[in-house]
């Protein structure tokens, strides 16, 4: 009969839930992320502790406990519950309160990821050393998610994020992170063109008094333009005759043009008690004074400024091992060079599409690998299990 049920296994759980906040509130600092081979060397403890443990159930009941369903579900209640703080509140490192807001750098976090990684390693042993179809199914899933929470949680501390800032002509060959310190990297870039697709921009209605848009329906009272839109506000009716996506002022209209700062432009329509006006509005641009509408003595009709729908670099990569190559980097779509991936992240935003400058960030995460092996035999451990199973409805 095993020492310990449900009421022991939760209270061993809130014990460790106690003294993680102990930590937490004494320190006053984070767990400490560890970092190859640290981290390498944990994972290896973690896993030999597992086996220690169940070689020692074979000599001491107590020892059972640890592949015991309730101790399972213990370790299953101390890794979930933080987990879903993660889903429930904003995550934002602070100087206080590190359990509640920054969840995976928390104490708690870490000792009960330990807590569980512990226990399910110990499960997991001990059902391989008796072997059976159902056993290897079960081996498979078990470690494919051990694989993965240690890879994940243990080798956070070997993740590198830099940023690279980008001139066009110009190659760079090191990264920054955290905004100063600089890391030489293995490759350098060279940036031929940066390139910005925009959606048309909005047309919003503004307050003269306090140049805040009008709020309608509890919503910002906006309209996103098209050639031929007919809209109404108060006593005026509205049609767009032409959009232009850039264009630049000529006399007291806008015509179109291609040079830099050139902006998007509506020729609108505007009707009153069969009287029709013809009016320019034109979106904020780096050269030319952004054209408005007053509608009234309290009522502006302007363009936003545009939003990107989509923005690229141009490069060539030098890597050191002499590979030479051009590619694209575009936003949402990341690529690979040499152990980093790249993600376009941003550019200079004063200068809207006509920027020369490029922002790139680059992650290195040596662990992914292990991460996506965990996820692969759990899934095929899943399957597997589920094979067998049919396999005896069937017969």
């Amino acid at each position: 009969m095993l020492p310990w049920k449900y009421p022991e296994s939760f209270l061993i759980a809130f014990a460790l839930f106690l003294a993680s906040l102990g930590i937490e509130f004494i320190t006053g600092t984070t767990a400490p992320k560890i970092s190859w081979p640290a981290n390498f060397v944990s994972i290896a403890l973690l896993a030999n502790l597992s086996l220690l443990l169940y070689l020692l159930s074979k000599k001491r009941a107590v020892f059972k406990w640890f592949y015991s369903v309730p101790a399972s579900i213990a370790g299953i209640t101390s890794f979930v519950v933080p987990s879903l703080l993660l889903a429930l509140i904003p995550q934002k490192p602070s100087d206080s309160l590190f359990f509640l807001y920054d969840v995976t750098s928390s104490w708690t976090y870490t000792i009960g990821v330990v807590f569980f990684l512990i226990i399910l390693g110990t499960v997991t042993i001990k059902r391989i050393t008796k072997l059976s179809k159902r056993n290897v199914g079960f081996f498979l899933n078990h470690f494919g998610l051990w694989l993965c929470i240690a890879s994940a949680h243990l080798g956070a501390g070997d993740i590198q994020k830099l940023n690279m800032y980008l001139e066009e002509g110009k190659t760079t060959w090191y990264g920054i992170e955290n905004g100063n310190r600089t890391e030489e990297l293995n490759f350098a870039i060279k940036l031929r063109d940066f390139s910005i697709e925009e959606y048309p921009a909005k047309i919003a209605f503004v307050e003269s008094s306090t140049g805040e848009i009008i709020n309608q329906n509890n919503k910002p009272l906006m309209i996103d333009p098209h050639e031929g839109l007919q809209f109404n506000y108060k006593d005026f009716d509205f049609k767009i005759d032409k959009l232009l996506m850039s264009s630049a002022p000529v006399m007291n209209r806008f015509e179109p043009v291609l040079g830099m700062g050139a902006t998007q432009s509506l020729k609108i329509l505007k009707s009153y008690n069969e009287k029709v006006d013809t009016i320019w509005i034109s979106s904020p641009s780096i050269l030319y004074r952004q054209e408005m509408h007053q509608i009234d003595s309290s009522t502006i009709m302007l363009m936003t400024k545009p939003e990107a729908k989509r923005f690229l670099s141009e490069i060539t990569v030098y890597e050191k091992a002499g590979a030479v190559y051009d590619t694209i980097n575009e936003v949402n779509k990341p690529i690979k060079i040499a152990g980093w991936k790249i993600y376009q992240t941003s550019y200079d935003e004063t200068m809207g599409r006509w920027s020369t400058k490029s922002i790139l960030e680059l992650v290195k995460d040596p662990w992914l690998p292990s991460v996506y092996w965990g996820f692969f035999l759990l899934i095929a451990g899943t399957f597997y299990l589920i094979w067998t199973g049919k396999r005896k409805e069937d017969m």
